[in-house]
């Protein structure tokens, strides 16, 4: 069984994080999850595609 949760974020914040997951191909409610998750619990596996954000950065910069 799973419960939602209601947060309010910045518009800036919230485009962040609706590109990164679509760059990852999750949904914002998973990530939310595993963010939080990992808060409790120190640990997960789940991709949050860092490397994918930081070859985009090196492609922008040349």
């Amino acid at each position: 069984m799973s419960r939602t949760v209601s947060a309010r974020i910045s518009t800036k914040l919230h485009d962040e994080l609706r590109e990164r997951c679509n760059l990852i191909g999750e949904s914002i409610s998973d990530f939310i999850a595993v963010c939080i998750n990992i808060d409790l619990h120190n640990s997960s596996d789940f991709n949050f595609g860092d490397d994918l954000v930081d070859e985009m950065d090196e492609q922008k910069s040349t």
